[in-house]
């Protein structure tokens, strides 16, 4: 494992930001304190990446993260990707500014212009995003984490979302299920054409159709009642519904709560298969099927390419994460539907 700017913090006995500044020189340290920093860097043998020693003459050391908040009980959905994009900045010598601002194109040129970030990570990318353009007329070193259907030559990073819905697909069909419903994010993600959600949805949808399943889908916006109503909708939508896909976090839950109610058991009476990070499947009341969302790896390597750029390194046009599926349930549905066209 590569030695960072942590591990060097913690021989010399400073903070992560003190070794990012005697890189970087961006502040004045005594020499004691810059002689053991200097010393652990030899000791573990600590490689700065080569721009990071140049941050001096030509950068800020500060990265943006162009983040459209949602405001809401999902914004817990969010906060992970914060964090974890925060540590790796910090492990870099990086600092990260999280634009929240509800006019992201404007913050981004203001920032950028203003010489205020050496780079930018964008976030909740569109298939069709405007931002996507602006940064590559602004020439500014950048990632986008999201498949758009043009990067305008920008490196990107993705979690190939087609590719787990397609596997929650085939995992039912596998089952025998011939009659699926999907269960997705809120309205306003789809209203915003945000890529994960429309490739998520597209990609099962796609599958069960192919394996002539009956299936129809709802966008969800995780509150109780409108759980009960989508789960109550592809019920009454879906003839012999024997299996649910959910790609939506917090409704997750609500949905087997709903499905108690109706007193239809998992995976007895109907199979659940949802995409979601692995802490949270683990946490469900009985056992859910699932292809990890793996958040804290998404954020990570989409700083060290932001990184990458910053010093000089050659980085790949697209990096995507493939999905795999943990299966949990102990035993498939007495009954499931009969073939049928969708």
């Amino acid at each position: 494992m590569a030695v960072t700017i942590a591990d060097v913090a913690k021989r010399a006995c400073v903070s992560r930001s003190t070794v990012s500044y005697v890189l970087s020189g961006a502040r004045s340290i005594s020499p004691e304190t810059r002689d053991r920093v200097e010393q652990a860097i030899a000791e573990l043998g600590f490689r700065p990446h080569a721009g990071a020693r140049s941050i001096r003459s030509r950068r800020n050391g500060v990265i943006a993260m162009a983040l459209p908040m949602v405001y809401g009980p999902h914004n817990q959905v969010q906060m992970p990707y914060v964090w974890a994009s925060l540590t790796a900045a910090q492990d870099l010598g990086l600092k990260l500014l999280v634009l929240t601002d509800d006019d992201g194109a404007a913050a981004i040129r203001d920032t950028v212009v203003g010489s205020q970030v050496d780079g930018v990570m964008l976030m909740e990318v569109q298939r069709d995003d405007p931002r996507v353009a602006l940064l590559s007329s602004l020439k500014c070193p950048a990632v986008l984490v999201g498949t758009p259907d043009d990067s305008a030559q920008l490196p990107y990073i993705d979690f190939d979302a087609a590719m787990a819905g397609r596997l929650c697909a085939e995992h039912l069909l596998e089952l025998g299920h011939r009659a699926v419903g999907y269960i997705g994010q809120p309205p306003s993600t789809f209203r915003q054409d945000l890529a994960y959600a429309i490739h998520a949805r597209d990609g099962a949808l796609a599958a069960l159709r192919t394996g002539r399943a009956r299936t129809a889908w709802t966008a969800c916006d995780g509150q109780a009642a409108d759980v009960a109503r989508a789960v109550d909708d592809l019920l009454d939508e879906v003839p012999g519904l024997s299996a649910l896909i959910v790609y939506n976090e917090r409704a997750l839950p609500l949905v087997l709560d709903r499905l108690r109610a109706l007193r239809l058991r998992v995976p007895q009476d109907i199979s659940v298969v949802a995409v979601c990070p692995d802490d949270e499947a683990e946490q469900l009341p009985v056992p859910v099927s699932a292809v990890s969302l793996p958040v804290e790896e998404l954020a990570r390597t989409a700083v060290r390419l932001l990184a990458g750029q910053l010093y000089g390194e050659s980085v790949p046009s697209a990096t995507i994460l493939a999905p795999t599926l943990k299966v949990r349930e102990s035993s498939a549905p007495t009954t499931v539907g009969s073939p049928g066209s969708s």
